[in-house]
């Protein structure tokens, strides 16, 4: 049997079909690579070193001449050292998404995780910055990575049954106990409700300070079927139509204490989705943005405003800090939160095209883009723009990578990278990086 990698076998990707693999090191998207007979095949549910039966999964018309194939583990022939007993057997072999790391090791998770960040930034040229220095840590007091989710999306089955969507699937499937949601998520008991027709989605928040949100999606969900059960005690309870937000028990709101300051947030609005994220990015992002006191500083992409009061914090009553966000709910919700704050003011706008309009420069930015990043053309506007200070915090490596390659050609470096495991058992990572002209 050949085992040259230019050779495209002639066997068929068939659906179902098993393979006999030996995994290799991790890829981006949690999972590992393995070879079959010269083709490259993206394993679930294995770790590096192990020999596992795999069974593929993807539509052999469309992988017929694809690079690359796609399978799951089902059997553990040889186990590797990082291997553990699983502490979601629900996302195991034909189970749910989301867990795709559950029967690795935390040390060994955060390890693999810190190879895979080394290699993307690596592969874009990122030179400023010493890449073997880029190592995941822990949330504090993490210990096992269990409870930390405060906030989780259900998937609605065509019978009412509420569970979780599969690996690359559509498929809804039984969710269990969810051992990585907050205690006042699995406390509400979904797996044994049944939604009201029409529900295609439940949206759930844990939140700091007040009772839990659910909220039931449906583009023709009637409000008036919905009956609430007991089980979910005294939780808000809205839903979310084609026509918008229904409040059907509290105000659609959600509140997060950070330090002394409480957020409100929309209840399907963005926030961080580990317990201690907020707390720790905010005290990274205040340890290093270091924006001048009685200077300016710009919070791009604020959402309700978490990072433009830590700026706010040090420009003083006499700086300028404007906060930008694209989604209108979220950038009137952060004028609120930061009423108190003279000193900020909000824009509701697409963040390329409102830097792009600026004229004139910023003394210190704060960004935290979607998984799609910031983009080349921003993080250019931004290297002309910013005076001393970018602070780019990032829930995607692979963008962030492209991104910090982009602005080091602008003339800028990276003095410190710091990467959090704020998405426990799974292959996600959050980081923050600052940058600063050479």
């Amino acid at each position: 049997m050949s085992t040259d990698p230019r050779r495209v076998p002639s066997t068929p990707a068939v659906p179902g079909r098993l393979l006999t693999l030996t995994v290799g090191p991790p890829a981006a998207g949690g999972t590992f690579v393995a070879r079959h007979e010269g083709r490259v095949v993206f394993v679930r549910g294995t770790a590096p070193g192990e020999t596992v039966t795999a069974r593929l999964l993807d539509d052999p018309e469309k992988q017929a001449d694809a690079r690359f194939w796609r399978a799951e583990t089902i059997d553990v022939l040889e186990a590797g050292v990082d291997r553990v007993p699983t502490v979601w057997e629900e996302a195991s072999v034909d189970g749910v998404g989301g867990a795709e790391w559950a029967h690795i090791a935390l040390p060994a998770q955060r390890r693999i995780a810190s190879e895979v960040m080394q290699e993307l930034l690596r592969r874009a040229g990122v030179g400023s910055y010493p890449i073997e220095d880029v190592q995941v840590e822990p949330a504090p007091h993490d210990i096992d990575g269990l409870g930390s989710r405060t906030r989780v999306r259900f998937a609605v089955d065509g019978d009412g049954g509420v569970g979780m969507r599969g690996w690359r699937s559509h498929d809804v499937r039984d969710a269990g106990e969810n051992p990585l949601a907050a205690a006042a998520i699995r406390d509400l008991r979904l797996g044994e409700w049944t939604a009201p027709e029409a529900t295609e989605a439940v949206d759930v928040v844990a939140p700091s300070a007040g009772p839990a949100s659910v909220v039931l999606i449906g583009r023709e969900l009637d409000p008036a079927s919905v009956q609430i059960p007991e089980a979910w005690g005294e939780a808000d309870v809205a839903v979310r139509t084609g026509r918008g937000l229904v409040p059907l028990r509290g105000d659609g709101i959600v509140h997060e204490r950070v330090g002394e300051r409480l957020f409100s947030v929309s209840a399907t609005g963005f926030w961080q989705g580990h317990r201690r994220a907020a707390e720790l990015l905010t005290e990274v992002v205040g340890s290093t943005l270091a924006a001048p006191y009685g200077g300016s500083a710009w919070d791009l992409y604020g959402g309700v405003g978490l990072f433009a009061a830590t700026a706010a914090e040090q420009v003083g009553p006499d700086g300028s800090v404007i906060t930008v966000e694209g989604n209108r709910r979220a950038s009137q919700l952060a004028g609120e939160n930061l009423e108190d704050l003279p000193q900020v003011s909000t824009a509701t706008a697409d963040v390329v095209d409102w830097v792009r309009a600026r004229r004139g420069g910023v003394d210190a930015v704060v960004l935290d883009p979607p998984r799609s990043g910031a983009g080349v053309e921003l993080m250019g506007l931004l290297a002309h723009a910013v005076r001393q200070r970018i602070v780019y915090v990032s829930c995607e490596p692979s963008t962030l990578a492209r991104d910090l390659a982009a602005i080091e050609k602008s003339g800028w470096r990276i003095v410190d990278l710091r990467a959090f495991d704020l998405f426990p058992h799974t292959h996600h990572v959050e980081s923050v990086t600052v940058l600063e002209r050479v």
